[in-house]
């Protein structure tokens, strides 16, 4: 039986001083591609002391947090960084935190339009500091941008282009996860006789799922051009796509048609149950190994969130897959 570990270290922020303790009741952490903003949840004895003082007496909201888990036998690895949201003076003691878009949270953009938008220059105007991971190849076309947080803003730009992801990993703020090479990420093999303790997958045909691309170009003048491929889009899954390059119907058209073929691959919905490990990371690459199921067997898989809990009765992780993988490159 493997021995559990853990360390959680917070970082004062207007003393620095460092805060380290190594025992919980519990751990639960929620990681994701999408949603952008990573929580997690301390849960530590009340009688929990550090240099003969309580633990209220040093943790202050917005202090830096990182949490740590695994097995005596393996090692720890990094579950959270990020800061502290609230400390609840109960029994346990309960403290809430958030990564990194804590502070795109309380940073405010102010109301502008933007023609050929670059969302580096962008973030890094309000973030002079913050390093950014972004393809080269990314068209925004022109954005209108209100005056919110900054969080509002790109919560609001992935629901304006479908295509567009941002996330916090290592510090870094990565642009579209679905144009990253995977060999940026480590690809870990899930096995149902070997290291899976259960799973709810459902695994879905490209041809099972319809959908429709809506792509449009805005000209100078704020005029647009629009088509929608294709035309009857009943029970479609719509995306919008912009593309400033594309100036006439025709070779919008065939954009559309591109993007079209980028979205008809395989999905694996539902999720993967395991022990700590291996251990895996939002936006890691999952193959699947089960010779009683060929529809699975040797297929590979993005890691669109990973949810992490822990305590003394236990650590697990449970794995939620997104696109298939069809090449070296995520499509």
């Amino acid at each position: 039986m493997l021995n559990l570990q853990c360390k959680v270290e917070i970082r004062s922020k207007s003393t620095n001083k460092i805060v380290t303790f190594d025992y919980v009741n519990s751990i639960e952490v929620n990681t994701s591609c999408v949603s952008m903003t990573d929580k997690a949840i301390v849960k530590v004895p009340r009688k929990m002391q550090w240099q003969g003082k309580s633990l209220l007496d040093y943790v202050r909201r917005n202090d830096e947090i990182t949490i740590q888990a695994g097995y005596k036998e393996y090692g720890m690895e990094t579950l959270f960084h990020g800061y502290v949201n609230t400390v609840e003076n109960g029994t346990p003691i309960v403290i809430t935190c958030e990564n990194e878009m804590r502070l795109f949270k309380t940073t405010d953009v102010k109301a502008e339009v933007i023609p050929n938008f670059n969302i580096v220059t962008f973030l890094k105007r309000y973030v002079p500091d913050l390093r950014v991971e972004c393809p080269d190849d990314v068209d925004f076309g022109t954005v209108t941008v209100d005056a919110n947080p900054l969080s509002v803003f790109l919560d609001k730009l992935g629901k304006q282009f479908d295509w567009f992801y941002g996330f916090f990993q290592d510090g870094i703020f990565y642009v579209l996860i679905n144009k990253k090479k995977t060999n940026n990420y480590r690809t870990i093999t899930f096995d149902p006789t070997r290291n899976q303790i259960s799973d709810s997958l459902k695994y879905t045909l490209a041809e099972d799922v319809k959908y429709a691309v809506k792509a449009t170009h805005i000209n100078a003048d704020n005029t647009k051009i629009e088509v929608t491929v294709p035309e009857d889009t009943t029970d479609c899954n719509m995306q919008h796509f912009f593309c400033s390059e594309c100036t006439t119907e025709k070779v919008l058209k065939e954009f559309a048609e591109n993007k079209l073929k980028e979205l008809k691959c395989d999905h694996m919905d539902g999720t993967i149950e395991a022990f700590g490990v291996p251990f895996v990371r939002k936006g890691d690459v999952v193959r699947l190994k089960d010779a009683e199921r060929p529809e699975r067997d040797g297929k590979r898989f993005q890691v669109t969130a990973v949810d992490y809990k822990f305590s003394t009765s236990g650590y697990r992780q449970t794995i939620t897959l997104g696109p298939e993988l069809k090449s070296e490159v995520v499509q």
